[in-house]
């Protein structure tokens, strides 16, 4: 099984979410699964500005303790 940086997590989700209608089954699945998941660690405030903590390189995963 491969491993995921904290940061490429943060990513791919970005990525899914900017193209969330284009999404196929399987995508919409696992998009839904790390949404669920993010939102069980991270704060509101934290997920409304996602993608703004991501372009400033903030681990906010890592912030967290999620390794």
């Amino acid at each position: 099984m491969m491993r995921i940086q904290n940061s490429q997590i943060v990513a791919l989700y970005l990525l899914l979410k900017r193209h969330e209608d284009e999404l196929d089954r399987n995508l919409q699945v696992l998009y839904h699964n790390m949404q669920k998941e993010l939102f069980s660690i991270l704060s509101i405030e934290e997920m409304e500005s996602l993608e703004e903590l991501y372009k400033n390189d903030v681990e906010v995963l890592e912030k967290r303790g999620y390794v």
